[in-house]
């Protein structure tokens, strides 16, 4: 690796840490220098992603999940709120930062009850969920019907999930639960979510294996869990897997010490999900070259399969036995 990943690397992560630092401190900072209209900020945005959630849910239900834990819902809450609006009756959003205001929950709030109100069709945001990009997709009036979004969709009712926006941390509300961080709180009963979403997430989660056998513990029998993971190193090193051949030590200097991803391969994630009792309905893997020499791996990083090392991204939906 040439010396300029590193020196790249370190100084962007110390500016990382700086930056999360006042993110997690200052409504200000997180008004002013975070552009909510990208990603999790863009109500369109959200809307596509739970519809692709949605969309797999339906495989093995026919109503709309009643309790929904989202993991790492951003610039905004959009996503989850895409589930409340849509029929859902409890929302545990779960971060360990806080990048949202409760400006643009808000806004993007109101614009995505337009969106329902429309039954706005939308595409696939990525062929990192469908085999078919940019494949325009009918509003699911199969499970959303006109009757059950007619009720979802009464006044009274989207007035009080509104309401909520503006004290999301309230143990009190009904609809809405916002932690932060997560990790430190057992607000979630066991056997009580329907339905654990995630959208480029469980890459960032440093305890892997505490949030594999949360997401079990959680779960009702018969629950379903939905996540796509990003694989690659985020720009760190030259190739886009060459993040495994880093000891602990040199990833820490490229990260400039600053917690970025955990560096868990597919096959890492694959048996936490054996273990804790998760069978795959449906999965998608994207695949990258491998340009790696097996001799250059870190020696934690020497089990490594062909699978892990030429998958950059896999989306699953699997459900609990």
């Amino acid at each position: 690796m040439k010396i300029k990943y590193f020196l790249k690397g370190y100084l962007k992560g110390k500016l990382r840490k700086c930056f999360l630092f006042f993110i997690k401190n200052s409504s200000i900072i997180r008004r002013y220098f975070i552009n909510h209209e990208i990603v999790g900020g863009n109500s369109l945005y959200c809307y596509r992603v739970w519809m692709r959630h949605l969309k797999y849910w339906s495989l093995v239900n026919d109503q709309v999940p009643k309790v929904v834990v989202e993991f790492g819902p951003g610039r905004s809450l959009g996503v989850g709120l895409s589930a409340l609006i849509s029929g859902s009756d409890k929302l545990f959003a779960l971060e360990k930062n806080q990048f949202w205001n409760i400006e643009d929950n808000v806004r993007v709030f109101d614009e995505l009850v337009g969106l329902f109100k429309a039954e706005t069709k939308t595409e696939t945001i990525s062929s990192e969920f469908d085999k078919a990009p940019n494949k325009t997709i009918d509003f699911p009036s199969d499970i959303l019907t006109k009757t059950h979004m007619s009720n979802c969709l009464k006044n009274e009712r989207i007035k009080k999930i509104r309401k909520e926006l503006f004290d999301p941390f309230n143990p009190e509300n009904i609809y809405l639960m916002s932690l932060i961080p997560w990790e430190k709180t057992n607000i979630i009963k066991e056997n009580s979510v329907d339905y654990i979403i995630s959208h480029t997430v469980l890459q960032h989660i440093e305890k892997l294996s505490f949030t594999y056998t949360s997401m079990n513990r959680w779960l009702k029998t018969g629950g379903c869990i939905s996540h796509k993971i990003d694989f690659k190193s985020m720009n760190r090193t030259k190739l886009w897997n060459q993040y495994w051949t880093l000891s602990e030590l040199e990833w820490k200097f490229v990260t400039g010490q600053s917690y970025l991803i955990n560096r868990e391969p597919l096959s890492v994630h694959l048996k936490h999900l054996e273990v804790n009792n998760f069978e795959i309905i449906y999965d998608i893997r994207n695949s990258s070259k491998n340009e790696l020499n097996r001799i250059h791996l870190d020696d934690n990083f020497k089990y490594l399969d062909n699978n892990d090392l030429t998958t950059s991204g896999y989306y699953y939906f699997a459900q609990l036995k």
